[in-house]
């Protein structure tokens, strides 16, 4: 005869399933954010959330250099031997959607130095000579001054590793005496200049993705003092409009970069669909979430909008300014909204009506539509196809 289980080891049965049930709950979300933070898009949409404004460069006017500020005395890092990799491999970096590796070597305490290095960066440009697209050349500019009666040094200009995802190096101009990649930064050494005189450094590229941020530059002397740092304004002539970088939304307080998505909004960002048109040129579809752990619910205040309130769509460093027009809630098969226009447009789009946990899914969808100022209108381009059916939760 089989014993009958004790009330109390039911209870404790029970109790443990539901604690079990509420870990898995717990841990589902961080493990996605986990996954996301690690993701190719995640660097995406953090780069684009941060991209720049640029400064337009106007007919006939040169470029702007803009004078660096002289280094005070600085603590020297020391760091261990790293796994260096030739320059050349740095000029042929992957494109953005796959992020260059950085090595893991951690650096010690920093020992101080005595000084300041006598070697001063003095001015610093980068510069796109044709509008910012993939495919358009540019350049950084750095100016090293000697202002001593002693022979200048040899100097290092470091820049990101994790920047040139994106860019390829063309050029460098002088040819540096040698080049490597380590400790996640791209490390070129230069002939220091004579005394009292200056080099003028440049470094030309082109960009193989939707890029226009300029890199964090830092400049150093043979034994790693600081000559100066800089981190200069992406100047440019006026950009085509492109996708969709990052979307503002002052009534709801929200700046969220952006992703290309074939049609399900990603986790934490707001999503453009694909095959929805390049800002101010046609319908451009904006999908995010609106139910889920912190961060999964970029739109979850989207139902607040009404018409006047304004959007803003960055693209390629210039800001496009919408202004809410409708506010509709539809079934969840009805794609209406997101069908090809002529006219310039936003579209947002969100779930909304009731849940349903055995679909997991909600009932209806919500869309916002805003149209531009007319100083963002633009020549409307052919009609374009029609993104596929999917459920945005």
């Amino acid at each position: 005869m089989k014993r009958r289980p004790k009330p109390s080891q039911v209870a404790l049965a029970i109790g443990l399933g539901i604690l079990l049930l509420g870990a898995a709950v717990e841990l589902v979300p961080w493990f996605q954010a986990a996954q996301w933070q690690a993701s190719p898009e995640a660097a995406r949409a953090e780069r684009n959330a941060a991209a720049p404004t640029i400064v337009p460069i106007r007919a006939n006017v040169a470029p702007t250099a803009v004078r660096v500020q002289a280094p005070t005395a600085q603590p020297r890092a020391v760091h261990p031997p790293a796994v260096s990799t030739p320059v050349g491999v740095a000029a042929n970096a992957p494109p953005l959607s796959t992020p260059v590796a950085v090595d893991a070597d951690i650096a010690p305490p920093p020992t101080p130095t005595p000084s300041a290095s006598d070697l001063r960066l003095t001015s610093s440009a980068f510069v796109f000579d044709d509008p910012p697209e993939p495919g358009a050349h540019a350049h950084l500019d750095l100016t090293v001054a000697n202002p001593t009666d002693r022979a200048g040094e040899p100097v290092v200009v470091a820049i990101p590793a994790a920047w040139l995802a994106g860019y390829r190096i063309d050029d460098v101009t002088p040819a540096p005496q040698s080049g490597e990649q380590s400790n996640g930064a791209l490390h070129l050494t230069f002939d220091g200049p004579a005394a009292n005189d200056e080099i003028a450094i440049k470094l030309e590229f082109s960009t193989t993705d939707e890029v226009i941020d300029s890199p964090d530059v830092t400049v150093t002397d043979a034994d790693g003092r600081s000559v100066g740092q800089a981190h200069p304004a992406t100047q440019a002539p006026a950009a085509s409009p492109g996708p969709v970088y990052s979307l503002d939304i002052p009534r709801l307080k929200l700046h969220s970069g952006v992703v290309q998505v074939e049609w399900e909004p990603p986790l934490f960002v707001v999503g453009q669909v694909s095959t929805s048109a390049w800002v101010t040129k046609g319908n451009s579809v904006l999908v995010g979430h609106v139910r889920g752990a912190a961060g999964y619910n970029v739109f979850i205040h989207l139902d607040q909008l009404e018409p006047g309130d304004e959007i803003v769509a960055n693209s390629r460093g210039t800001p496009y300014t919408f202004v809410v027009t409708d506010k509709q809630q539809l079934p969840e098969d009805d794609l209406s909204p997101t069908e090809p226009t002529r006219a310039a447009r936003l579209t947002l789009m969100t779930c909304a009506g009731d849940w349903n946990p055995l679909t997991q899914d909600y009932s209806d969808r919500l869309w916002v539509t805003a149209e531009p100022k007319k100083q963002d209108e633009a020549t409307p381009p052919p009609a374009q196809a029609h993104p596929p059916q999917a459920a945005a939760q």
